[in-house]
């Protein structure tokens, strides 16, 4: 399928809503005016809730899917090339990489319990089966954490820089009166500011204006507008199977009440340790099963109590040093 993507006018008649807007913060919006006034209830017309904003074409394909009605369209951006294997080397490589670093233990269901997770060791065996794709070395399947962080860091980080700002703050640091004026009156900069360091340094801040701001050449917002796009229909599908059941979730993550339904095991059928698959963080992480109290008070901030009665907090904002986490905790 051909890659588009629009501007367009948009009105919510599905029951959930699908198509996301990013004022300040990061929102799946259904009226733009309960929005404004974060109503519960939805009580305006259709006109009053139209959605106008610029979206890939499969977030659109799914909007529609769910009964969004499409109004109109603005402007379109079509590509008649496509690929979906561009970084498909690149991921792989690094895929192969974490999923070494990450080790396999022992699992009572394969080994016996004198089982020296060597080459023999047959949860090892059935682990490089299930990762056949990356060419996985049965010697390197070993838990090394400094090898399995760089390679998740090249895995997830790549499509920001497609997606990065241009017109950064600069700053320089000036010796000399001329050197001061220079930057302070140039007609290219705007927000400037100047800090005096002491009697022979003064630092100056600066941003070039927009019609004198250089493009980054390794810039390509489609890339980083597609990779989004699937992250966040990812996680509408966690959503659209939970539904009332989800108590917090943030870009990457999700957090539910499990009540032993079909819904919470068709989640539990989805975890794994391959590409896109999910992740039980309460068990990889903390080494618990799950947790008995959770209270949260917006986005990256809350905390929790696992069965193993280990309190987990995030608070953003904070910074993360030994005073702090007394405090919290």
């Amino acid at each position: 399928m051909n890659k588009i993507s629009f501007k367009c006018k948009h009105i919510d008649a599905s029951s959930d809503p699908t198509l996301n807007k990013h004022d300040k913060i990061h929102e799946i919006k259904r009226c733009k005016e309960c929005k404004n006034i974060k109503n519960e209830k939805c009580i305006h017309s259709d006109e009053e809730r139209v959605i106008v904003g610029t979206w890939s074409t499969i977030e659109i394909d799914k909007a529609i899917e769910k009964g969004y009605k499409l109004q109109k369209i603005y402007e379109l951006e079509h590509f008649e090339k496509t690929s979906t294997d561009i970084f498909k080397l690149y991921v792989d490589t690094f895929m192969k990489y974490k999923q070494e670093a990450s080790g396999c233990k022992c699992d009572p269901k394969y080994c016996k319990n004198d089982c020296k997770n060597d080459k023999e060791c047959k949860t090892k065996i059935q682990y490089i089966i299930d990762n056949t794709a990356y060419d996985l070395d049965i010697d390197k399947v070993k838990y090394n954490s400094g090898l399995r962080f760089i390679a998740k860091i090249c895995l997830n980080n790549l499509w920001g820089h497609f997606g990065m700002r241009d017109n950064f703050t600069q700053k320089e640091y000036c010796f000399t009166l001329e050197h001061i004026t220079k930057i302070v009156f140039n007609e290219k900069y705007k927000d400037i500011s100047t800090m005096i360091l002491d009697e022979d340094i003064v630092l100056t801040e600066y941003k070039n204006k927009e019609e004198y701001s250089k493009p980054n050449p390794s810039v390509n917002v489609y890339i980083a507008l597609f990779t989004t796009a699937h992250a966040r229909l990812k996680l509408y599908e966690l959503l659209d199977i939970l539904q009332e059941r989800v108590l917090y979730m943030d870009t990457d993550s999700c957090i539910y009440n499990d009540d032993g339904s079909e819904a919470c095991k068709k989640i539990e059928s989805m975890m794994g340790n391959k590409l896109g698959d999910l992740t039980d963080e309460i068990v990889s992480k903390h080494n618990a099963n799950h947790i008995k109290q959770f209270i949260s008070a917006g986005p990256k901030d809350y905390s929790m109590k696992l069965d193993t009665e280990k309190l987990v907090s995030c608070c953003k904002g904070f910074r993360l040093n030994a005073e702090v986490e007394k405090r919290l905790h």
